[in-house]
């Protein structure tokens, strides 16, 4: 077998991996909303919660206020990876516990009809050690949200050391869903096509060249 052979399945391997790889559905993604249109007038606050030593990371991003607005940051109740400068509900929130047990991000915020974001999270499964991420939310007066979890105050939590990840919703308050999978865009398909179209022929005339010669 040539080298020219070699590289060119290596190459048709990798275009192949690619085009299935990109309309793959991520577990580990959750679209979350919660209905905060009970919470009245004044300064609510959300916090995010990541307990554990797995390594885990969580990343939140897309997130509507729906009609609120985002008050300042509680940095005296921030801890770990959560009292990260960059942490915001306005741009984004990054946990992770690499290096802390206990990473709590808190901002106050005006609330409007419903709070909504994207989070990813890894899920590195570490025996003994279980990460969770909760999410709590306290009303102007400093209450939880009706349905939290009495003990946490948990609205909802995500158990990371586990092999399939399903979040413990509390509040009827919470709606969890899985983000439909990406898929390729159509001009990225047309290029990968034409590549593998262009190896097939590429194969075939030098098939046919390697006929003729022996057939001389």
């Amino acid at each position: 077998m040539t080298i020219k052979t070699l590289a060119a399945r290596a190459f048709a391997l990798a275009v192949l991996t690619l085009i299935f790889s990109q309309g793959r559905a991520y577990a580990d993604s959750f679209q979350v909303t919660v209905n905060t249109s009970a919470l009245g007038a004044g300064d609510s606050e959300i916090f995010l919660i990541l307990t554990g030593t797995g390594s885990n990371t969580v990343s939140i991003g897309d997130i509507s206020l729906g009609g609120g607005a985002a008050g300042a940051v509680d940095t005296l109740s921030a801890a770990g990876s959560g009292a990260l400068a960059s942490n915001n509900i306005g741009t984004g929130i990054s946990l992770d516990d690499t290096t802390d047990f206990l990473n709590v991000f808190g901002q106050f915020f005006q609330a409007g009809s419903d709070l909504s974001f994207l989070v990813d999270l890894t899920t590195n499964v570490v025996p003994l050690q279980p990460d969770q991420l909760g999410l709590v939310i306290l009303d102007p007066s400093e209450n939880f949200a009706p349905g939290s979890d009495p003990a946490s105050g948990y609205l909802v939590a995500f158990n990371i050391d586990s092999p399939t990840l399903t979040p413990s919703i509390f509040s009827d308050l919470v709606t969890v869903t899985t983000p439909p999978a990406a898929m390729p865009e159509p001009s990225s398909l047309l290029l990968l096509g034409t590549g593998l179209l262009g190896l097939v022929l590429w194969g075939i005339k030098k098939r046919s060249h390697t006929v003729s010669c022996n057939a001389s």
